[in-house]
């Protein structure tokens, strides 16, 4: 398992998952230690190593992986508002403007917010004469609510007035957006929703000029791009692809080439963009001269390069021999970097799959599974703290207490597993083991990385008693999403609009019979779906205690190594990963 990365289990009854967003607070929230007493200075090429690739290839609209969100956030995309790129401990949770000259004014019915735009800011050559107006922010959320698309997450959306009648065909445009004039953004809604200028710091928001050819195209440059824009975009950010300055939009979608930094799978390279103008962004520095990504490789093998010095961070969480020689190694120990997160680590379980659409097996999981052991095969504290419940303590406070299964320490207790499986419509004696052929073979997915395998054989270990026995299935790790509010949370996580393949809901909750029907389970009694502080403590426990969809394990610590010469380490908590805004070279990388 790795930090904010889940395997993608459509058939799997059970997944090892994760859910995080943000960081910041621990040994990496402020400059690291080889930075003290530099100047900082700009300069050198950054070095990444990705264990796999990303989720939608970095395109803003359909891209929820914290890693991509990362590139976009930081290096080829500027959003009407955004964070500082800092950690939660330095404001890195404050919204601030970005595009916009300050952050957007509500009508006093809540229901219509007005964006004023920064003039004079270009987009990169060959789009240098374009500047950002307010049609490019309507043509990225028309491109959202786009069914042809696919984009990932347009429900965050529907509360824009028209968003999902254009998005289901009844209508040709959203009638919610509106420019009055090029600097002026207005968006009307069918509600109140206090939460809703945080929906512009998402790439999915990020401008798209006008086609140079035809200035009516709904969406812009990315029209006839309809999955594979990525490539295509025009940064407003400090870096753009290498080569980008090539791309003709003059031409057909189909007929543009795509720019050299960008090998779909294999390597990415960011250059300056010399279009971006830092009077006009106070919040990217942009140390580095250029950022070269390459994919693939084992966690070991990129662990070694980083000790080497030939690569200076990567995307996986280091497996647990690499946080204790980077945690004990004098020269080592102050390039491992463990920050608080807005996390979580757990077990789904599918609830469309027997043996989980009973609620009784979905709690006699949570009283059965070692989450102390589970923790220490992934390497130890430093990775976070035992969770006893789905939302995180650093989101709701309130529930640090709450511990409705099992101990606060993470131990288990199997007698009180076995009462619950014999409650079970599959423990038909009611002997605590369930003797139905359901629980024979349950198909888990997991992460081929280790320790993922070993905290699978765990689990096996912990549930064999209570009758259910697994067979686990490696894959290469995929992508993640990234949550950084509880109403994000929840609705990414739990809401029968985000329902799998739309987005993120792998449990399947909420979904009803005929969606499972539609997708060939062959059950059963789908979950219902639950309906600001308070509220969402309340949908923890009733997820908790009434709902069951997972086995909550570990609330996460965003942990990373760098190389040597990395300096001015941050977390960014809008993404959980390390501020490539912010990073910085000893000596500029000479």
């Amino acid at each position: 398992m790795r930090r904010h990365v889940r395997v993608v289990a459509l058939a799997g009854a059970l997944a090892l998952a994760a859910t995080a967003c943000g960081g910041g607070g621990g040994g990496g929230g402020g400059p690291s230690p080889t930075s003290a007493g530099q100047a900082l200075k700009k300069g050198g090429v950054f070095r990444i190593g990705l264990s796999s690739d990303f989720h939608e290839g970095a395109d803003p609209q359909r891209e929820y992986y914290t890693i991509g969100w990362e590139y976009l956030k930081c290096c080829l995309t500027r959003l009407l508002v955004a964070f500082n790129f800092k950690g939660p401990n330095e404001q890195g949770n404050e919204l601030i403007p970005d595009l916009a000259t300050a952050l957007p004014t509500s009508s006093s019915d809540g229901l219509t917010w007005t964006f004023k735009i920064k003039p004079n800011v270009h987009y990169a050559p060959p789009l240098q004469d374009v500047s950002v107006t307010a049609g490019d922010f309507i043509r990225a959320l028309t491109r959202e609510a786009t069914s042809a698309t696919a984009a990932t997450y347009p429900f965050y959306y529907s509360v824009i007035e028209g968003l999902d009648d254009f998005s289901s065909g009844k209508a040709k445009t959203i009638s919610g957006l509106s420019a009055p004039d090029d600097q002026t953004l207005q968006v009307k809604l069918t509600q109140a929703a206090g939460y809703f200028p945080l929906l512009f710091t998402l790439p999915a928001t990020a401008p798209i000029p006008p086609s140079p050819s035809d200035p009516n195209a709904p969406l812009g440059i990315a029209q006839g791009h309809k999955q594979n824009y990525a490539p295509f975009i025009s940064s407003t950010g400090p870096y753009m692809w290498k080569g980008a300055d090539t791309i003709d939009y003059t031409k057909p979608a189909d007929q543009q080439k795509t720019p050299e930094g960008y090998v779909a799978g294999k390597s990415y390279v960011l250059v300056r963009n010399p279009s971006w103008d830092p009077s006009s962004d106070s919040i990217r520095k942009a140390y580095v001269d250029e950022i070269d990504t390459s994919v693939g490789g084992t966690v070991d093998d990129l662990e070694n390069k980083i000790e080497a010095g030939e690569l200076d961070t990567m995307d996986a969480l280091p497996n647990p021999k690499g946080i204790r020689d980077y945690g004990t190694k004098a020269d080592l120990k102050p390039f491992i970097h463990a920050d608080p997160t807005f996390g979580t680590y757990y077990i789904n379980m599918n609830t469309g799959i027997p043996p989980f659409d009973d609620i009784h097996v979905r709690k006699a999981m949570n009283w059965a599974v070692d989450k102390a052991g589970l923790l220490q095969l992934a390497g130890g504290k430093i990775l976070g703290d035992i969770a006893t419940h789905t939302i995180p303590n650093s989101m709701l406070p309130g529930l640090k207490d709450y511990v409705p299964y099992g101990s606060a320490d993470g131990s288990p207790n199997l007698d009180k597993a076995k009462a619950e499986m014999a409650q079970s419509k599959y423990d038909t004696n009611h002997d605590g083991v369930c003797d139905a052929s359901e629980c024979k073979n349950v198909l888990m997915v997991i992460d081929q990385t280790d320790p993922n395998p070993k905290m699978a054989a765990l689990v096996q270990q912990n549930i064999q008693p209570m009758g259910i026995t697994l067979n686990i299935k490696q894959f290469q790790t995929t992508t993640m999403y990234t949550k950084c509010d509880p109403y994000a949370f929840v609705t990414g996580l739990f809401s029968s609009a985000s329902l799998t393949p739309s987005c993120c809901n792998d449990s399947n909750m909420g979904a009803t019979t005929e969606q499972l029907t539609k997708w060939n389970y062959q059950i059963t009694s789908p979950t219902p779906s639950a309906d600001r502080q308070t509220c969402y403590e309340g949908v923890d426990k009733y997820l908790m205690e009434q709902v069951v969809p997972w086995v909550p394990y570990q609330f996460a610590n965003q942990v990373g190594i760098t190389s040597k010469r990395v300096v001015n380490y941050h977390v960014d908590a809008s993404t959980g990963w390390i501020s490539l805004s912010l990073v910085a070279l000893a000596n500029g990388g000479k």
